[in-house]
């Protein structure tokens, strides 16, 4: 499938003025009395180009997952620090119920 933006022979960045031109230039090139199925998906595209529009593609690749790295020795300290919080004898225990 091809993006709004490959219809219409433009990038991304263009500005709406070289988006009108390029539209126009389409049209020129795709009349539609000639290429009426052309004149009717370069119409679409200019119109959602205009509105802002995306197709469903653009937007999946825009969105990254998230990567994250854990440091092996901060993750031992973490762990350890844990069960030294844990840890207590059944007296303790018993104390603590008591």
């Amino acid at each position: 499938m091809t993006s709004h933006y490959e219809k219409l022979g433009i990038s991304p960045a263009a500005t709406p003025a070289q988006i009108k031109a390029a539209y126009h230039a389409k049209l020129r090139e795709f009349p539609a009395h000639s290429y009426p199925q052309e004149f009717k998906e370069i119409r679409e595209a200019y119109e959602a180009i205009r509105k802002g529009e995306t197709t469903q593609y653009e937007d999946f690749l825009k969105i990254l997952p998230l990567e994250a790295e854990l440091n092996p020795e901060i993750l031992k300290q973490v762990q350890e620090k844990a069960i030294a919080q844990i840890e207590f004898s059944i007296d303790d225990l018993i104390r603590a119920t008591f």
